[in-house]
């Protein structure tokens, strides 16, 4: 099980998008990333990279675990499920978030890929390719988690199955990227995770 972090294992709105591309200069419907590392100058791509680090630590000290979220990753390891995360964040961040989880920490993680870890960042296919790798796994053997078209694109590029999580949504929204794919299975919430897994009950909530 491979799971993205911001807005999957935390709750969704800890990083405000619209004043973090404000502060960037980043035009609506660019990607972030792409957006800093295709500036002309490292001067430019350096201060744009501190400015995104500022916003992301503000993000990642006010986070705190989505529903279910604990409960799920503790049945799936129970259950011998082996689990990982890979975000487009930073591995700081990551482990920020992490300290707010009362139950979890990077140790419950067989592997946690981030932008530092090498390859090209969702939605392309390469850190889940690397993931199912450290995990010891054929990547048609993972179901790839998370709440953006993003995390989809890039499981089913690499050939994993993908679950898509709405967060309570009755159906997801239309994001405005030029990127789309429909999952394997969509879900409100993490304990549903559980059933289509098959490994006993839908874990509880909080």
């Amino acid at each position: 099980m491979l799971f993205d972090f911001d807005g999957t294992l935390t709750n969704p709105g800890a990083l405000d998008f619209p004043a973090l591309r404000q502060a960037l200069g980043c035009p609506p419907g660019t990607l972030i990333l792409e957006y800093i590392d295709a500036l002309p100058t490292e001067e430019e791509r350096s201060l744009k990279r501190r400015i995104l680090a500022d916003f992301e630590d503000a993000a990642a000290r006010a986070s705190v675990p989505n529903e279910g979220a604990e409960e799920t990753v503790t049945l799936l390891r129970r259950h011998g499920i082996r689990v990982g995360i890979l975000t487009r964040n930073s591995r700081t961040s990551v482990l920020t978030s992490l300290a707010n989880f009362r139950s979890l920490t990077p140790a419950d993680f067989q592997v946690i890929l981030t932008r530092e870890s090498g390859g090209r960042p969702k939605p392309h296919p390469d850190g889940v390719l690397a993931a199912a790798r450290a995990l010891g796994i054929p990547v048609n053997e993972l179901l790839v988690v998370g709440d953006f078209v993003f995390d989809i694109a890039a499981g089913q590029a690499a050939g994993a199955a993908t679950a898509l999580l709405t967060n309570g949504s009755a159906a997801p929204g239309v994001p405005s990227v030029p990127v789309r794919a429909v999952p394997d299975h969509t879900i409100r919430k993490l304990g549903e995770l559980a059933q289509i897994l098959g490994v006993g009950e839908e874990a509880p909530r909080r």
